[in-house]
């Protein structure tokens, strides 16, 4: 990663070149950045210059350095001794409120602009809906520095490209804007001879091995516990030295750039299932050491400096690392991010490390951690099957043999269903995020999370096997099962979920009161209640924001995975206008679209040709919790072991 120093970044690169990699599945290019056109001074250049009084105007574009740059530096403090502060931004964040003017920047879909990819191509964004708000883009400000006349956008833009297409302008401009991008602007590949080198080897102390998540669970019950949750307590306990402290931004949250936005703040992070995390990493091994369990706040001291948190302990961390997330503990910019969590950029020295010698503290008391999944052990279950390679799921008894009290559906032309490839999900979150927008899914925080009330109609459930200290990590994406012979639809006193035509387990939301009979009855608890009105009361642009083909939901009723049964219908209405029937991959759910590793599959069962069948028809699909004789619409394809046992 970006993170690791230059040394073991040249590691990588040289062993890449010694398995061969390069030019086939690493793809060296030339640097995507532009090259600066004079001197480039850093953070602590200008740090040093405010402080001495040399700035007279600073200008400050699409940042925040109030927040995220190293608190050694003082930032907040030097920007009042500058002449004058002008701060372009999205929002009224830390940087915003020490400025003299805030200039309103408009998202990025609703601007011109341009862009390049990672690979260099080059592509011209078309704004795609007009600006909520009056607001100036970072193109239209940076003319006006320059410049005497204001221009729109869209002509500094097309300025941009009017000299790089020459006379050939309009057919290159048309082209690129219809095909997405600017042909043959990517960067030329490069070739290098990567020496052959021998790995250091890592030498391991002690001759105990792993422990066990099962054998070991015993001796790792204390520290595995729940905090008591209160913030009192008084003294700090021993300190435990030998420890690296690392900084990596939290991904719900882009590093703090992304941490108003509610779908990130109420995500866990893959591998954590904690929501609006507080907590710092910790291994088990610390834990053990230091007698902590999930939530104990503790201290970590580095460089003179001290922060507070509580600990969330970690299977697969490396022993003595402790690990701290940016972008929370936000100050301003919105209530969202506003007050949640640690800043860590508090521990952070002027270049952006943290220094050696930190310690770590036992503190009196504990914070709760709001958290969607109370275990991550298998403990003999099987909801995650792994098969060695080429080999079928191993079916258990009862499974499949057709038994059961409910009557028989009858068949037809349509049967909805997915298939979930375990082999290929790695616990992104993308899937959850897009059911989350495409179906005006709320965000309800973390006090209702803690209270087990979350809304996410689509969960990762994750599960560790093996070690403690190095464990294998898997993720299964559990949406509603839509069984064909559903627990819920037996359950429910006033018939508000019922069995569709098309084998769809649906809700009538006018139909339901609030029983939550059916949320007892679903063995795979993915059903969801409104205990409160999450919705009436939203602000215009969030109301703008919804999706309109999608009923939102107002309190006191049931909701759940729909196959997102609008897309099915639209699909339906457009081959009934042509005559025909609804074509294999026409319908693609929102999980579907948005999965990067094409994990999801979608389609109808009842066409043989569907690549939805030819899925379920593997020999490594299997039934979530298909004993019980639900008969789950949605089904997985076991994850692949990585290597042939023994």
């Amino acid at each position: 990663g970006p993170d690791l120093p230059a040394a073991s970044q040249a590691l990588a690169l040289s062993v890449n070149g010694a398995l061969g990699n390069l030019g086939r599945t690493l793809l060296p290019v030339e640097p995507v950045a532009l090259a600066a056109a004079g001197p480039v001074g850093t953070l602590a250049d200008l740090a040093r210059d405010l402080r001495e009084d040399r700035v007279s105007t600073l200008v400050l574009i699409d940042c925040n350095p109030a927040y995220t740059a190293p608190a050694a530096l003082g930032i907040p403090a030097l920007l009042r001794r500058a002449g004058l502060v002008i701060h372009a931004g999205t929002h009224a964040d830390e940087t915003a409120g020490l400025a003299d003017w805030h200039i309103p920047l408009p998202h990025a879909l609703e601007t011109w602009s341009d862009a390049r990819a990672v690979d260099g191509t080059a592509t011209i964004l078309q704004p795609l809906i007009a600006p909520l708000y009056a607001s100036r883009s970072v193109h239209e400000i940076l003319h006006l520095l320059f410049n005497d006349a204001a221009l729109p956008a869209d002509a500094i833009v097309r300025e941009t490209w009017r000299a790089r297409f020459g006379p050939a302008f309009d057919e290159s401009w048309t082209r690129s804007l219809h095909d997405g991008f600017v042909a043959g602007s990517e960067s030329l590949a490069l070739t290098a001879e990567i020496t052959k080198t021998q790995p250091p080897h890592a030498e391991v102390a002690g001759a105990a091995g792993p422990r066990s998540m099962q054998t070991g669970r015993a001796s790792f019950e204390a520290p595995l516990r729940s905090a008591p949750q209160d913030e009192g307590g008084a003294g700090v306990g021993p300190r435990f030295g030998g420890i690296e402290v690392v900084v990596r931004p939290g991904p719900p949250v882009g590093g703090g750039r992304v941490a108003h936005k509610g779908w990130g703040q109420g995500r866990g992070e893959r591998g954590r299932a904690t929501i609006q995390r507080q907590g710092i990493v910790v291994s088990p091994a610390l834990a053990e050491e230091s007698g902590l369990a999930n939530g104990d706040r503790v201290r970590i001291e580095a460089g003179g400096r001290a922060l507070d948190a509580p600990a969330w302990i970690m299977p697969g961390q490396a022993a003595r690392t402790v690990t701290l997330f940016r972008g929370y503990g936000r100050r301003k910019g919105g209530q969202v991010c506003e007050r949640i969590g640690y800043d860590a950029g508090a521990l952070l020295s002027g270049d952006g490390t943290i220094p050696a010698g930190a310690t770590l503290a036992r503190l009196g008391g504990g914070t709760a951690i709001a958290c969607t999944q109370t275990t991550q052990a298998i403990e003999g279950d099987d909801f995650v099957r792994i098969v060695p390679p080429g080999q079928p799921v191993a079916s258990r008894a009862g499974e499949r043999d057709g038994a059961s009290l409910y009557p028989a559906w009858p068949t037809g032309d349509t049967a909805w269903g997915m298939v979930i490839d375990l082999d290929l999900c790695s616990g992104c979150n993308a899937c959850a995020v897009a059911c989350q927008a495409e179906n005006n899914v709320p965000v309800v925080g973390k006090e209702q999370v803690a209270r087990g009330r979350h809304m996410n109609w689509l969960r990762i459930d994750h599960y560790n096997t093996g070690g403690l200290d190095e464990p294998q990590t898997h993720f299964q994406p559990v949406p509603c099962m839509h069984c064909e012979d559903a627990p819920c639809e037996m359950g429910c006193p006033v018939h508000a979920t019922l069995h569709g035509p098309d084998g769809l387990n649906q809700m009538v939301y006018n139909r339901c009161i609030g029983t939550r009979t059916c949320s007892s009855y679903c063995p795979y608890k993915v059903r969801r209640f409104n205990y409160f009105d999450y919705t009436s009361a939203a602000p215009e642009p969030l109301i703008a924001q919804r999706n309109p083909d999608v009923t939102v939901r107002g309190r006191g009723v049931m909701e759940k995975c729909t196959y997102c049964v609008q897309r099915i219908r639209g699909a339906q209405a457009e081959a009934d206008k042509d005559g025909r029937p609804i074509r294999d991959g026409e319908v693609v759910t929102a999980c579907q679209a948005a999965c990067p590793s094409r994990a999801i599959t979608f389609g109808n069962l009842a066409d043989s040709g569907s690549a939805v069948a030819a899925q379920r028809a593997s020999p490594r699909n299997y039934g979530l919790l298909d004993h019980l004789g639900t008969r789950p619409r949605t089904t997985y394809l076991a994850k692949i072991a990585d290597r042939e046992p023994g």
